[in-house]
């Protein structure tokens, strides 16, 4: 079952009291890069909410006050109390409604976050010293005092002295630069535009400024990238001005500014951030030569743009609102990559959201709209990103294309420059469509949970009618209702495409239907709209025939997915068909991990000869399906000579790596050994060679997984060490030597490695490491790492896992797999029926057959998956 979201006594939040609002702005920085400090000043245009405001209250963190004036005059001391985290200021004279003072504040600071310094250090002796900022969720008053809150919009000022020799980046637009003394420049920019303090940045360091195609909407595009890093920074940033030009067009909204830039820095905490005018990303994402050969950056890119409308022109008015912000910026992932590259690329890429959130949802559910949280950070999720845009990608079914891009005009143009909570959009789509989606959004967005969908199909031949029972077999109650479905239903009858909607509304329901004859092909949610688990019970030819001939690509791979598990001959061979000739490559692409999945030799036989397949992320899955060839010297030489010879993709070589260590033959461990030392982008190949030998079975790997750590390099290959070497000594001798190597990389600079240690040390299961893990918890500037060091505590204290009886009963189940699908490939050669013949597509549709609802009816049968794919996302 599901853990709770946040531990016991977690108090509700809602968005403070405002008895005043922030008119504007004038945020005074003065950095010394070299001392990694800073001085401010800060003056705050404050306008009464209601008569007789006499004190106002700020956000103040770690900051050393100086002085302290309102309208030029100074406050005594005696009039101002700062804790440490507020400063609380009496006025010299109370405000009326409406009436305004300047709040001046000057104040000194070496912040530990909200300003990251970055220099010269051991792992990167040449660095030079820079520095970044990051506000999000509540850390600007870190280093300027403010009312840290989303629902806190005003314009801004901002006035950088820097260095000279280095270039400053903030929002709006550079009004002035100039010399201000021996090896110093102050950079002035103005925004006038309603922000809130999060989205707040000041960049300093040394930079190439490049300039990508204006978009055609009059948008001037610029980029920053390290010297040297030029061609990098090009071709991850190449199609932004076409993406400004599609939002501008889809949104009904052209891009609010002038100009937009693009920054990235080392060291960053999130992918990126989308901070008014000047998005800042991490320097990871920089594409080189052969990673651009099959990859791009686009998802993150077009998110952080997309939060220029979401999030920036409209803004969440609370925390608990975030998917207004995440949520649609996720979804527009999904716009542009529809328009870029088509409806098949998006729908996988979609795919692979549902799967992001769906295994967050084994860990936890909670309402997407959450006020029990127990820092804000948490609910940068799964459930607020990934749940968020599938909810929009139902939406914009509900209602039909151009209603759904009528609402979207309609609630970015009432709500621009404002803040915004779930109900503005519900109210939005009434106003432009006719259509009440409180019920929907209600069940999706302040409930927890999804469907979980128990589905089967049979065919009445006397009756000439087929039947479709679907069970909700999530929890149902008072609390969570029955979700009220409106799902497609797809028929291919005598060759002609019939569809329907079924209308579930109860926790069980049977839908007949009426046809001609029985069905060739019968699918479920076409296209995979909706949000769910499904197990899906139907014949397999009807599975066989949806791979051959469903019209979209998604529904062709979960149709792969489903005829791996338990594949008999005419699976096998419908798979081959499909990964020899479908025109699409995640449809090749699912066969291919689908044959595998099957370990029958008849599909290895095609996967052997397949490493010469064109496109990347079909030999990626090939790749990947031999590793599931456990002890199979055939598929073990393959991958060993393909690692040997390496790819042109670096993604096929990593991919390659970690499937011959899954083969768990003698020869994977000196191989994974040599490529754990290939440079490559993101620490590719080094990564899945330290996930290779987590999983190769060599009692030896232990040893060489010690031997492999070092710092600095990409945190993915540190994060992946550490998750290795937890799976290597789990419930072995070396458990304690393990526990011992992880307890001394707690202190890791990178917070995701810490995060990934404490998991680490709970999967171990020995409470000794409570001690260390507390330590560490003390120290924790990161909410996400806190988090995983709570979790990792309660574990390690309720002894959640039980690590060596689990590891035997794995061990255990895998050896049954294995040998039950070598019987059941005997079995099958001994009578083969024929080989269907490759089916044709359907004609075009034609209209629906009623249904008829009743009840009764049998579920059960398995859950199409789309094959698992790898992409960097936005951590947050």
């Amino acid at each position: 079952m599901p853990k709770a979201f946040s531990p016991p006594g977690t108090p509700l939040r809602y968005a403070p009291d405002r008895p005043f609002r922030v008119a504007h702005v004038r945020l005074e920085i003065d950095l010394d890069l070299a001392d990694q400090r800073m001085t401010g000043r800060t003056t705050l245009r404050i306008e009464a909410r209601r008569d007789a405001v006499a004190t106002v209250t700020l956000d103040a963190v770690e900051l050393t006050i100086d002085e302290v004036s309102v309208d030029g005059a100074s406050i005594d001391p005696s009039q101002r109390d700062h804790d440490g985290e507020k400063v609380r200021l009496t006025l010299p004279r109370s405000l009326a409604r409406r009436e305004t003072a300047d709040v001046t504040i000057g104040y000194r600071a070496r912040p530990r976050r909200g300003l990251y310094f970055v220099g010269p250090d051991a792992a990167h002796p040449d660095r030079a010293p820079l520095c970044w900022t990051q506000g999000q969720d509540d850390d600007s008053r870190f280093y300027w005092p403010c009312i840290d809150t989303p629902g806190e919009k005003a314009p801004m000022e901002i006035v950088v002295t820097a260095p000279s020799g280095n270039f400053v980046l903030s929002n709006g637009e550079l009004r002035a630069r100039e010399d201000v003394g021996p090896g110093r420049v102050r950079w002035r920019y103005v925004l006038d535009f309603p922000h809130p303090p999060y989205l707040t940045s000041i960049v300093c360091g040394p930079f190439s400024e490049l300039t990508g195609p204006a978009a055609a909407t009059g948008t001037e595009v610029f980029f920053y990238v390290p010297p040297g890093r030029e061609a990098d920074g090009r071709r991850t940033f190449a199609r932004t001005g076409d993406m400004i030009d599609h939002f501008s067009s889809r949104i009904g909204v052209p891009y609010p500014h002038r100009r937009y830039s693009q920054i990235t820095v080392p060291e960053f905490i999130f992918g990126g951030m989308e901070n008014t005018t000047a998005a800042t990303l991490t320097d990871l994402i920089l594409l080189d030569e052969r990673a651009a050969l099959d990859h791009d950056m686009d998802g993150l890119v077009s998110h952080e743009l997309a939060h220029q409308w979401w999030g920036d022109l409209l803004t969440c008015r609370e925390w608990s609102e975030a998917w207004l912000n995440e949520g649609f910026a996720t979804y527009f992932e999904y716009v542009w990559r529809e328009h870029h590259k088509g409806r098949d690329e998006a729908d996988l890429e979609l795919r692979s959201d549902a799967e992001s959130y769906l295994a967050e949802s084994r860990r936890y559910q909670r309402p997407v709209v959450s006020r029990r949280y127990d820092e804000p950070i948490h609910l940068f999720d799964g459930h607020t990103y990934d749940k968020g845009g599938r909810i929009m990608h139902m939406i914009r079914h509900l209602l039909g294309d151009e209603p759904f891009w009528r609402a979207i005009r309609h609630y970015a143009t009432t709500h621009a420059r404002q803040t915004v909570e779930t109900r503005d959009w519900t109210r939005a789509i009434e106003e432009v469509t006719g259509r009440n989606l409180e019920g929907f959004l209600d069940r999706w967005v302040a409930r927890a949970g999804h469907p979980e969908l128990d589905c089967s199909w049979e065919w009445d031949d006397d009756r000439r009618e087929g039947r479709l029972r679907v069970r909700q077999a999530q929890t149902v109650s008072d609390e969570l209702p029955p979700f009220q479905l409106d799902v497609g239903l797809r028929f291919e009858v005598k060759g002609q495409t019939v569809d329907t909607v079924v209308h579930v509304r109860e926790p069980v329901h049977v839908f007949t239907f009426p046809l001609s004859a029985r069905p060739e092909q019968v699918v479920f949610d076409p296209g995979d709209v909706v949000l769910k688990t499904i197990k899906m019970e139907k014949p397999r030819p009807l599975w066989r025939r949806q791979l051959a001939a469903a019209a979209l690509g998604i529904d062709r791979v979960l149709a792969a997915g489903a005829l791996g598990d338990g594949a008999g001959p005419d699976d096998v061979a419908a798979l081959v068909r499909a990964f020899e000739a479908d025109p699409f490559w995640g449809v090749r692409a699912a066969a291919a991990r689908a044959l595998g999945r099957s370990r029958r030799q008849d599909a290895l036989e095609h996967l052997l000869g397949a490493r010469a397949e064109k496109h990347p992320r079909v030999r990626r899955a090939v790749a990947a399906a031999l590793g599931e060839y456990r002890n199979d010297a055939r598929a073990a030489a393959t991958l060993a000579a393909w690692v040997r010879d390496g790819d042109p993709s670096l993604f096929v070589e990593g991919e390659a790596v970690l499937a011959l260590g899954r083969t768990r033959t003698p020869q994977s461990l000196p191989l994974l050994r040599a490529a754990a030392s290939r440079p490559s982008f993101l620490d590719t190949i080094r990564t899945r060679a330290l996930e290779g030998l987590a999983v190769c079975g060599d009692e030896a790997a232990f040893a060489a997984l010690r031997d492999e750590w070092r710092p600095g390099g990409a945190f993915q290959s540190r994060k992946a060490l550490v998750a290795a070497v937890a799976e290597v000594a789990v419930g072995t001798p070396h458990a304690r030597a393990a526990r011992e190597l992880l307890e001394s990389l707690i202190t890791d600079p990178d917070f995701r490695v810490r995060g990934e240690v404490a998991a680490a040390l709970a999967r171990l299961g020995d409470v000794q490491a409570i001690a260390a893990i507390e330590r560490a918890l003390a120290a924790e500037l990161d909410g996400r790492s806190r988090r995983r060091m709570r979790e990792a505590i309660t574990e390690l204290r309720e002894g959640a896992h039980a690590s060596e009886q689990l590891g035997r009963l794995q061990e255990e189940v895998e050896r049954l797999r294995i040998e039950t699908t070598k019987l059941r490939e005997r079995l099958d050669r001994l009578d083969q029926p024929p080989s269907e013949p490759a089916p044709a597509p359907p004609p075009p549709s034609s209209p629906p057959p009623p249904a008829r609802s009743g009840g009764g009816g049998a579920a059960g049968g398995r859950r199409p998956r789309a094959a698992p794919r790898r992409r960097p996302r936005h951590p947050r």
